[in-house]
């Protein structure tokens, strides 16, 4: 018997050993089935990509940033350190000429109470005595970055000698140092004193015309 009677009515229900009749709908292909979970899947993903990428393009430049920042603080620091260090070098200099050039006078007595002995006078035991504190003192200053200018038989030059006397001299270049009448220093390379010479000039030359300046 049909599920159906004549009449559309529905019959009594199937034995238990009355096989089932599986009803195929026409129409249907499985390749035309949506598998709406797979594509929600696939979107789902394609937005966390997107939003993966933004967000390690927001960190990178970031690091980035702060990398730079930290790099800017790190020079300007040694630039910092650079100058303190410079100045400090400065001062030391300064006040190290300001304490050397106060000796000098000390030094321009002992040449001259060295300078003015004589005969038994030089081998006495407080002229040795003199020049033994002179030699010292002199070391120790030189330690410091003092030293003398050159002077005699040297050409004139207005950067290291103060002319205050000129003399005639026929046998010498023009403008040569003839005598020397104070000692002049220079401190690590700059001049700290000029030194006070005799410069020869040629007979008949002008002396204010040399470049090397009038005196």
């Amino acid at each position: 018997m049909s599920k159906f009677d004549t009449e559309g009515h529905a019959g009594p229900p199937p034995d238990d050993d009355e096989e089932i009749e599986i009803v195929e709908i026409v129409g249907l292909d499985e390749s035309d089935a949506i598998d709406i979970e797979d594509e929600t899947d696939e979107d789902a993903a394609g937005s966390s990509d997107l939003i993966l990428a933004f967000d390690e393009g927001g960190l990178d430049s970031a690091v980035e940033e702060e990398r730079v920042r930290r790099l800017r603080l790190q020079a300007d620091f040694e630039n910092y350190k650079k100058r303190v260090e410079k100045d400090r070098d400065s001062d030391q200099l300064h006040a190290a000429a300001r304490v050397v050039q106060n000796l000098l006078p000390v030094l321009d007595n002992f040449e001259r109470a060295i300078a003015s002995a004589n005969g038994t006078d030089a081998d006495s035991p407080l002229h040795q005595g003199v020049q033994l504190i002179f030699r010292q003192l002199l070391d120790e200053l030189r330690r410091e970055g003092l030293v003398a200018v050159d002077t005699v038989g040297e050409p004139f030059d207005p950067a290291l000698h103060e002319a205050v006397a000129t003399e005639e001299h026929d046998g010498l270049p023009h403008q040569t140092i003839m005598e020397e009448l104070q000692r002049g220093y220079t401190l690590n390379g700059r001049l700290l004193r000029p030194a006070l010479v005799k410069v020869s000039t040629l007979p008949g030359h002008d002396a204010g015309s040399s470049h090397h300046g009038g005196f």
